[in-house]
């Protein structure tokens, strides 16, 4: 009886530590949140990839005309950027 309720409670603990919640954002959000971001009135931003990563989408983002690229971080929860990283050749 006492192994059945270690293993019992040991597969509840590790099935709560294995729950993702689902992002409150879409992809197609965090896209906009960073083209809203980096919009200048010199050239166009373009997304290059988004991954989901833990709670935080990646985007990968690149104004050509205006020679920038980066990535930004967006929480999946709120929407709002986390972490930023830009480059100006």
């Amino acid at each position: 009886m006492r192994k059945i309720i270690t293993t019992l409670c040991i597969s509840l603990i590790m099935s709560g530590c294995n729950h993702k919640s689902m992002p409150k954002i879409s992809e197609e959000q965090a896209k906009s949140i960073v083209l809203k971001s980096h919009a200048k009135n010199i050239g166009k931003v373009e997304i290059r990839s988004v991954s989901h990563k833990g709670n935080e989408y990646i985007v990968k983002w690149e104004n050509k005309d205006n020679c920038e690229n980066g990535t930004d971080y967006i929480n999946d929860e709120n929407g709002k950027i986390i972490n930023g990283e830009t480059s100006i050749c």
